[in-house]
């Protein structure tokens, strides 16, 4: 891959990192409707636990076996994407649409299965749920070590795809590939959540830290075979997805999760929250037609 596939990549990052986020909150959000709640909202900054927002059906809700898909499910839906998306996610038969699995794949594991789980130890969804119903604590580290067999897909297809105009790869060139592709954006995305904190969460980040390892790792080692089917190149129409794509990404998560004073964090909101939601007390939870006036504010009448 040139100069333009690495650019290409590492905007896939930029729009697949963001979105990780979105599939958990999404997964959270599914495995409450199927619980029986509403689902009222999103919450989703980066450096603190994401929530889908919902009205509880009941006060007790959370200890009930219905909550299972509430509590599990922002790391359900990251791991079957990981694991899931390459082999069997329908996609055009393009350089594009294989860098941007590449990407999904890789952000869901280092972002719903490393990064997720371990950033909130006392309201982290799978630490309130093991403490809620009473199971071993180091259960929640189940999650970040399926981040490391998840590492692996997007790594030998990113190898995979290098193959493609260089048969025969050397280890530098494999570890340069998958340092600058995967273990790049990763570290961003540490580095812009250690700054917001204003320290480093080592529990996650040495999660993520794995992750990279197990990639670095597989690179180190060998490669895959070459792609065997031909892939269309890069195109401008596929550029200027990618792009609305990202800027769609940021702008849902940054509305959704943007840091606000006093250490509170953004969300948003689509129906009424009712006595029983879920809204930490750190969200500020604003309905979604306040910042259709932000973005849009009404015109005002002609003055005589």
């Amino acid at each position: 891959m040139a100069a333009k596939g690495l650019l290409y990549g590492l905007l896939a990052a930029v729009a697949a990192f963001p979105g990780a986020l979105l599939l958990a909150v999404a997964g959270q959000g599914i495995g409450a409707l199927a619980g029986g709640c509403g689902w009222i909202g999103i919450s989703t900054a980066f450096d603190r636990q994401v929530w889908a927002l919902v009205n509880q059906p009941t006060l007790d809700f959370a200890t009930e076996l219905e909550s299972l898909g509430y509590w599990s499910g922002s790391v359900v839906l990251p791991l079957l994407v990981a694991f899931a998306a390459i082999p069997l996610l329908p996609r055009a038969r393009s350089l594009a649409a294989e860098l941007i699995v590449v990407q999904l794949s890789w952000a869901c594991a280092v972002i719903g299965l490393a990064w997720l789980p371990l950033l909130d130890p006392l309201d982290g969804h799978l630490s309130r749920w093991l403490e809620l119903w009473r199971l071993p604590a180091p259960l929640l580290f189940l999650a970040p070590a399926l981040a490391i067999p998840a590492a692996v897909p997007p790594t030998l297809r990113l190898l995979g795809l290098l193959r493609i105009g260089r048969p025969n790869t050397g280890r530098a060139l494999r570890l340069a590939t998958v340092m600058l592709h995967l273990a790049l954006p990763a570290a961003a995305w540490v580095a812009a959540a250690t700054a917001l904190l204003g320290a480093l969460p080592p529990p996650p980040a040495l999660a993520v830290g794995a992750a990279v390892v197990v990639a670095l790792s597989t690179a180190w080692f060998g490669y895959p075979p070459a792609f065997v089917h031909r892939l269309r190149p890069l195109s401008l129409a596929s550029w200027l997805l990618l792009a609305a794509l990202a800027v769609a990404a940021v702008a849902i998560v940054w509305l959704a999760g943007r840091p606000l004073p006093e250490g509170r964090r953004a969300g948003l909101l689509w129906a009424q929250p009712t006595a029983s939601n879920n809204i930490r007390p750190w969200i500020d939870a604003v309905p979604l037609s306040d910042i259709a006036r932000l973005v849009c504010p009404p015109s005002q009448p002609p003055r005589d």
